[in-house]
């Protein structure tokens, strides 16, 4: 009888536990669920940057930037997302160096930061060498330095080595993106005051701030807005920039 009623407690147990991991597997696969949906719309998301339409249409890589998302002490959108995509890196330094097919051209040089990604690969496409222009207090030789105001009012200093530039060098400067021209302004004073020439001045964007037209009007200049979204670019609407290009991203 003892056995009996032990055998009913066991059996009462068993299906109490099974019923618990019952109710412990539901709540995980629920906690689970919005997880694997994140995870799939972040694989939809890289996917969208990675890949390339069917059409490439001018200017198409600009619907990849990405616009800011911390406040006005950052530039007001991320154009590097579009280095990710290799058609899209190829298209922009493709555009880029239209304007210079006919100019020769012994070096490029880029600004620090995002320039060293861009100007690398232009000066990989012309098979010329590069020079990076760096912020203040990184380079361990000589170098010759500029101060300058940047696109968010913040005074810095930049600095190029001493044993490259030299008269005769014609010089590609490239920087990402010229929103006030400060930045691009003292890279081309640093360059000239070395003895060499700027061949031109390349970027993603140049923007028609007081800097940004002081370059146009002196320097032969590359960027990749097409003329219908300059304003745009100057209001700095990258929606606009999205809807005008076909990108419904």
């Amino acid at each position: 009888m003892i056995l009996q009623t032990g055998d009913f407690v066991l059996e009462d147990e068993l299906s109490d536990r099974a019923e618990r991991r019952g109710q412990q597997r539901v709540l995980r696969e629920r906690a689970d669920a919005p997880r694997t949906r994140s995870r799939a719309a972040e694989g939809t998301s890289r996917m969208d940057c990675l890949s390339v339409p069917a059409e490439r249409t001018e200017g198409w890589y600009l619907s990849l930037m990405a616009p800011s998302t911390k406040g006005p002490k950052y530039a007001w959108l991320d154009p590097s997302r579009l280095y990710c995509n290799s058609q899209a890196l190829a298209d922009c330094v493709k555009d880029l160096l239209k304007p210079f097919q006919d100019e020769a051209i012994d070096l490029v040089a880029g600004i620090d930061a995002m320039g060293f990604i861009l100007g690398s690969a232009v000066a990989t496409t012309l098979g010329r060498g590069f020079l990076a222009i760096r912020k203040a207090g990184h380079l361990c030789v000589p170098t010759r330095t500029r101060e300058y105001t940047d696109y968010s009012g913040r005074e810095k200093t930049m600095e190029v080595r001493l044993d490259v530039l030299r008269p005769g060098l014609r010089v590609l400067i490239v920087d990402q993106w010229i929103e006030t021209g400060g930045t691009m302004k003292a890279a081309i004073q640093l360059v000239e005051e070395l003895g060499a020439t700027v061949a031109g001045v390349a970027a993603v964007a140049i923007e028609n701030s007081d800097g940004g037209r002081w370059i146009k009007q002196r320097y032969r200049h590359a960027h990749c807005i097409p003329e219908r979204l300059q304003e745009q670019i100057d209001k700095q609407d990258l929606q606009t920039i999205r809807t005008v290009s076909g990108s419904d991203r």
